[in-house]
């Protein structure tokens, strides 16, 4: 009696997983110039998994894609840098209303009194860390200002290895310190490069490798065994490694190293989903310095709201506090619900709106 009891109470699960794994699998497209080999999502509510499902290929002509696979966070690491900047201020090392020049002067090629030209006039040192956290401090970015060349330049020679340095180069090559989009504090602007500034303070703070502090500070606190910082350290995890495009292109066959700070980290959903519950229920940080980064400011129309490194979305009327990652990637929760999503879709640019389909699948899920 009680095992059909049990099985009577998982009927409406897996027959919801069977029809969430139909619908991931609508959107596999493996014969355009955008193509999706394979999908990959984890939602959780409360401790419960609801979804977790993964359908396709993790490559072209590849095996099974399997829902514990490693796959590139890219953009959702800022979400650990400044988790970071957060712990450096509780620790008293930090203000978040400090201007970062006087940490960073120091740093030769960073050139910081030529780092932020407007108008002819130069506003470097009026930039502060909280500014940077939340995209506010308007300078240009390498990878979204200038993406066509750079991406050029790259895939030129796909397994070159990049240090930070050569980020801040191409910044100066690119003109781009001259093409500061408003004075600090008078819009808004997604750059990664005030994450790099960022990656340079944490390390001018811990006094160890941006990689070690996220170590350090995140990984080997929550047994986050499956993640790493790709190019700047090992893995020791045996899981295997989605693979993920852009266009036609395998970026898995690229060397991504210039990444950094702004995206380097490698995950898997049950990590990231560690991670993301351990933020909200104060393992990280403070209550308080949560609240500071999930306070969100508008940005421009048609565009998310945006806090200290975090995105507010809303799917299925909940509000979920996280980060996108170009790769295809997100990373959120949902305080109210307790509600963790995490999926990745294998494709930067897939043909169909992810918003929409993602809202579908979080609807859809009971």
């Amino acid at each position: 009696m009680k095992t059909l009891i049990l099985i009577l109470t998982m009927f409406p699960f897996l027959l919801n997983a069977q029809e969430v794994s139909e619908l991931l699998q609508e959107k596999l497209i493996n014969d355009t110039e955008n193509p999706v080999h394979g999908m990959s999502f984890l939602i959780e509510r409360d401790g419960d998994v609801l979804v977790n499902e993964a359908v396709g290929l993790r490559k072209k002509n590849g095996d099974t894609l399997q829902v514990t696979d490693q796959f590139r966070i890219a953009s959702s690491t800022k979400l650990f840098v400044s988790t970071i900047i957060l712990q450096l201020e509780e620790e008293g090392k930090l203000s978040l209303l400090d201007t970062i020049y006087p940490y960073l002067k120091s740093i030769e090629f960073l050139k910081l009194d030529e780092f932020h030209w407007h108008k002819n006039n130069a506003f470097a040192k009026a930039i502060t860390i909280k500014q940077l956290l939340s995209h506010k401090s308007g300078l240009a970015d390498v990878f979204n200002d200038r993406q066509q060349v750079l991406l050029e330049r790259v895939l030129k020679n796909s397994q070159q290895q990049y240090q930070p340095k050569d980020v801040v180069d191409w910044y100066f090559e690119f003109g781009l310190h001259k093409e500061a989009k408003f004075k600090p504090g008078e819009g808004w602007h997604y750059s990664d490069m005030n994450y790099v500034l960022l990656g340079f303070l944490i390390e001018k703070l811990d006094k160890k490798s941006l990689s070690q502090s996220i170590r350090d500070r995140i990984l080997n606190p929550l047994d986050m065994q499956d993640t790493y910082f790709e190019f700047y350290e090992k893995t020791h995890s045996k899981n295997a490694r989605i693979h993920q495009y852009v266009g036609a292109t395998d970026f898995n066959e690229v060397n991504t190293s210039f990444d950094w700070s702004g995206g380097g980290l490698v995950s898997t959903h049950q990590d990231v989903a560690t991670f993301i519950k351990a933020l909200f229920n104060g393992k990280l940080i403070s209550k308080e310095s949560l609240l500071k980064m999930i306070t969100i400011e508008e940005t421009f129309e048609n565009h998310l709201p945006y806090g200290l490194g975090v995105y507010e979305s809303v799917y299925n009327d909940q509000t979920f506090y996280g980060h996108y990652g170009f790769f295809g990637t997100y990373i959120g929760y949902c305080p109210e619900t307790k509600t963790v999503l995490s999926y990745c879709i294998t494709q930067a640019m897939p043909s169909f709106n992810v918003y929409e389909f993602v809202n579908y699948v979080v609807k859809f899920v009971k």
